[in-house]
């Protein structure tokens, strides 16, 4: 970390020099003047989120957009909270960021329109994310999309959301739709901005400023923004306690077992004495008995994790001749987020029996009878030892990029642009964790007392914990793209108006991870993958008359390693009259593996007596029933091959007076060919893929499973005798999806004596969502899936003053897999905004606004779904969250 400190040291001072007190993000609703773009509205070089055309509206589909008003009413603290405020995507009202859990997993929030399925498995994004129009270097350890929290707020003028595929016009990754970030062009003065958030155990301050000039042919700004926030524990917030609940649904009592006091359990290996050998036919039955006290370690982790993050972004333009423009854009950001947690400890077992072992007269409790051989498994802490010095989980994020862009008017009214782009991110994680093969090795020579670990050396202790599962990924893109724009000819309904283009992608990731003793992640070699993507496109708008819009567009992609994909899009717009629009879409779309899927490596995990969770439904298993290890493949799974989805959707807009508008969209969408890993809870999963389940292995089909793992070295020594099965949940292009649903708005604006009311419902209602998992379709919607998501606001404003009220609910859905509980509840919560700014009359005032946000005014927890040692409330929030917030410009 000390390069990015010194780095950050050098921004800080910079700024400094440049006269700006630093501060955060207005954009993010802590101020209520959000700087606006210096530039002619009516500027021709505009082009809108869901079409290549200039001067036209999105064609046939639905979009979302967020000015800058409502990016300030919204008041959210982070720009994956500001999208997550949409009903349509999968986060509303629900965790904003990464869940500290998969931390490991997943470094990088992916906001995921239309709910779609596949994201933990998949690197990339079913969602595109674009700033300006174009895309960013993807970014995190074990995921490869760009992170928007990393933009600098303060820059940011408003965000466009298209909810329909939109591979016809940008390329892989836009099945659910496409998230566009615009930043301002130009800035004119000097904005500082500070604020500060506070609620039960939580604080977070953020401070920022933007600073631009203009000249005769263009201007220049810098935006830098600065933010930090707790952590947060499970043990702050009564809704996040995690344990085991009664048969009565009444009692919730912790779980964990690495407690300071250690917990074993006994697993008692019953046979016949008679018998002169140890074979499976005496081995007659297993008890398992549990002794000691579990305790809660989750309390001591984070809900929230601790994060610290700097941005910058500078932005520049300047007309280079009358028809040549220049514009510029240059980002820097990083960030280092710390996940608390309890001190470390680990389970450790004794061997299981084998075949070939007999037990001794010594462990025959009644010869002649059945008798018993224990095998004990031990949980604890190494944390009562003064040789253990604790460390948290950390991931550090750092990304940069420049985007130069030369836009051309060529003359009745054609226009050309050309796009660059280079961005490089580092991404880096470390969990800390302990050499299983030092306690082993220590163990067997007497030297680590299991029921004692204070009186084990503090060296050994100290050198077993010195060790940790860390990774990191460098991810760099170079872009070029080159789009000619203009019209054709003349019909009755307007121009036919054309766009067409080129573009090349150049992908790289440097990948690797591994188990290593503290800082020896340096010592490992990357492992490299490079892609290279070709690609034409073009859209076509025709306006057969006035009342009826055609637009056609398509793209061809040729990619470097598995191949060529074309996706086609036709849509129209109907007006019957001016208050009413009709459109209708139909539209191909896909989300290629990545180059970092191509570095990603398989991983093997061992879990003792497991098999009880594996259904059986063959009953290979039953003849052997002490065989109850399980060898556990994850990972990448070979050659992947991209998903793919066609979209069907349709909708209206009415607006039968000037302050009244209502619309609705309904969607089809058919996702094949999904990257998952099978489901081995499933009875019918195990039936329709033996392959991917292999009992009772011999030591030969052992041994080349774990020759298939880049963690071989961990099972060396094991006997397949043990294991009952083999579970290959690697990663492949196995599932399909079918989802269908209905959006909706209605929004009323009227005069209430010197000022505005506004009235407004926006939402998502998922009609059906059918998932074909390695061959078994499941309705998800039947159990455990809320299937709709509800906005509605009021706002009043008047002069300088405005405010609002937000309700954001969630509905319920009945269970099958909590205890006790068949239903869980809906989830709403109210989030207020007041914000006063100055008005230009106001002297010394000018320019001067405060606010204040109070999101969970009611402080409502979200309701309780009993999960046992899972998540134990359906939703997320903080609670009630006030945000104080000033803003100046200068």
């Amino acid at each position: 970390m000390s390069k990015r400190i010194l780095i950050s040291s050098a921004i800080l001072r910079c700024s400094v020099a440049l006269g700006a007190v630093l501060l955060p993000a207005a954009a993010f609703g802590q101020a209520v003047t959000v700087a606006e773009p210096e530039e002619d509205e009516d500027d021709d070089r505009i082009v809108v989120t869901g079409t290549l055309i200039r001067g036209i509206d999105v064609p046939a589909a639905q979009t979302i957009t967020l000015g800058a008003q409502d990016i300030a009413d919204v008041g959210a603290s982070t720009t994956i909270e500001l999208v997550n405020s949409i009903p349509q995507i999968a986060g509303f009202n629900a965790r904003f960021d990464a869940d500290p859990r998969a931390a490991d997993r997943q470094q990088v929030s992916r906001p995921n329109l239309r709910n779609l399925p596949g994201t933990s498995a998949a690197t990339g994004a079913t969602t595109l994310l674009l700033v300006d129009g174009h895309r960013m270097v993807p970014m995190g350890v074990d995921q490869a999309s760009f992170d928007p929290d990393f933009l600098a707020s303060g820059a940011l003028q408003g965000v466009e959301v298209m909810t329909d595929g939109g591979s016809s016009l940008y390329g892989a990754d836009a099945v659910g739709g496409v998230i566009n970030f615009i930043t301002q062009k130009s800035f004119d003065g000097i904005q500082v901005d500070a604020g500060y958030d506070v609620g039960d155990a939580y604080s977070a301050y953020k401070l920022g400023a933007t600073v631009g000039t203009s000249w005769g042919n263009g201007g220049a700004y810098v935006a830098y923004n600065y933010y930090h926030r707790d952590n947060l524990l499970n043990s702050d917030r009564d809704y996040a306690a995690r344990g085991q609940w009664n048969a009565a649904g009444t009692v919730l009592s912790p779980s964990g077992s690495t407690c300071p006091t250690p917990t074993s359990s006994i697993t008692g290996w019953r046979f016949i004495p008679s018998f002169n050998t140890w074979t499976d036919s005496n081995r007659a039955g297993v008890t398992v008995t549990s002794v000691g006290t579990p305790c809660d370690l989750d309390s001591q982790s984070s809900l929230l994790p601790e994060l610290e993050r700097h941005s910058v972004l500078l932005g520049l333009s300047h007309d280079l001749t009358d028809s040549i423009t220049l514009d510029l854009k240059a980002n820097y950001g990083e960030s280092a987020l710390t996940y608390s947690r309890a001190a470390q400890g680990d389970t450790f077992s004794e061997r299981t029996p084998t075949i070939s072992t007999t037990p001794s007269s010594t462990q025959v409790t009644v010869p002649g009878s059945v008798g018993v051989f224990p095998v004990n498994a031990v949980s604890f802490s190494y944390g009562v030892n003064s040789g253990y010095v604790h460390r948290n989980q950390t991931l550090d994020l750092q990304v940069y990029g420049i985007t130069p862009e030369l836009t051309a008017d060529l003359g009745s009214d054609w226009q050309a642009k050309v796009t660059g782009y280079y961005g490089q991110s580092d991404s880096s994680r470390v969990l800390p964790g302990s050499d299983r093969t030092k306690l082993a090795a220590a163990f067997a020579a007497g030297n680590f007392n299991l029921f004692n670990v204070a009186s084990v050396s503090p060296t050994l202790v100290a050198d077993i914990t010195n060790f940790e599962t860390a990774g990191e990924a460098q991810q760099s893109l170079v872009l070029g793209r080159l789009i000619i724009d203009g019209p054709l000819f003349e019909l009755p309904g307007g121009p036919v108006r054309v766009a067409v283009g080129l573009e090349y992608n150049r992908d790289r990731a440097e990948f690797r991870s591994g188990d290593v003793v503290g800082g020896g992640l340096s010592a490992l070699p990357f492992r490299i993958a490079t892609r290279n993507v070709k690609s034409v496109f073009g859209e076509l708008n025709v306006p057969v008359f006035s009342a009826l819009d055609l637009s056609l567009s398509g793209r061809y992609d040729d990619y470097s390693d598995f191949g060529s994909t074309f996706n086609p899009s036709i849509g129209f717009n109907f007006t019957p009259f001016e208050q009413l629009r009709l459109f209708g879409r139909w539209s191909e779309s896909f989300n290629a593996p990545t180059a970092l899927d191509a570095t990603r490596t398989a991983n093997g995990r061992f879990i003792p007596n497991a098999t009880a969770g594996v259904p059986d439904p063959l009953g290979e298993r039953t003849a052997t029933p002490t065989r109850n290890d399980v060898l556990l493949l994850e990972g990448a799974g070979g050659p992947l091959e991209p998903q793919t989805a066609e979209t069907w959707s349709g909708g209206f807009e009415l607006s039968p007076t000037d302050n009244f508008t209502i619309g609705a969209t309904y969607y089809d969408i058919s996702f094949e060919n999904l990257l998952n890993a099978v489901n081995p809870t499933l009875a019918s999963v195990v039936l329709l893929n033996p392959d991917k389940f292999i009992s009772n292995p011999t030591q030969a089909v052992f041994d080349s499973y774990v020759a298939q793992v880049a963690n071989s070295a961990q099972f060396v020594g094991i006997n397949a005798n043990d294991v009952g099965v083999i579970i290959d949940r690697r990663v492949a292009n196995l599932d399909a999806a079918r989802l269908k649903g209905m959006d909706f708005h209605a929004n009323l604006r009227f005069d209430v004596g010197e000022g505005d009311l506004d009235l407004g419902i926006t939402g998502n209602k998922q009609l059906s969502f059918f998932l074909t998992s390695s061959g078994a379709s499941v309705d998800q919607l039947k159990f455990d899936v809320p299937d709709y998501n509800l906005a509605a606001h009021v706002g009043y404003s008047s002069g300088g003053f405005r405010s609002r009220l937000t309700m954001n609910h969630t509905g319920g859905f009945d269970t099958n897999i909590a205890v006790a509980q068949t239903k869980v509840q809906g989830f709403t919560v109210l989030d207020l905004a007041l914000g006063y700014e100055f008005q230009e009359d106001a002297g010394m005032f000018n320019g001067l606004s405060f606010r204040v946000n109070v999101d969970n005014l009611l402080d409502t927890n979200p309701p309780v779904y009993r999960q046992n040692r899972n998540l134990n409330y359906s939703g997320f929030t903080l609670g009630r969250i006030v945000k104080f917030a000033v803003s100046k410009r200068f």
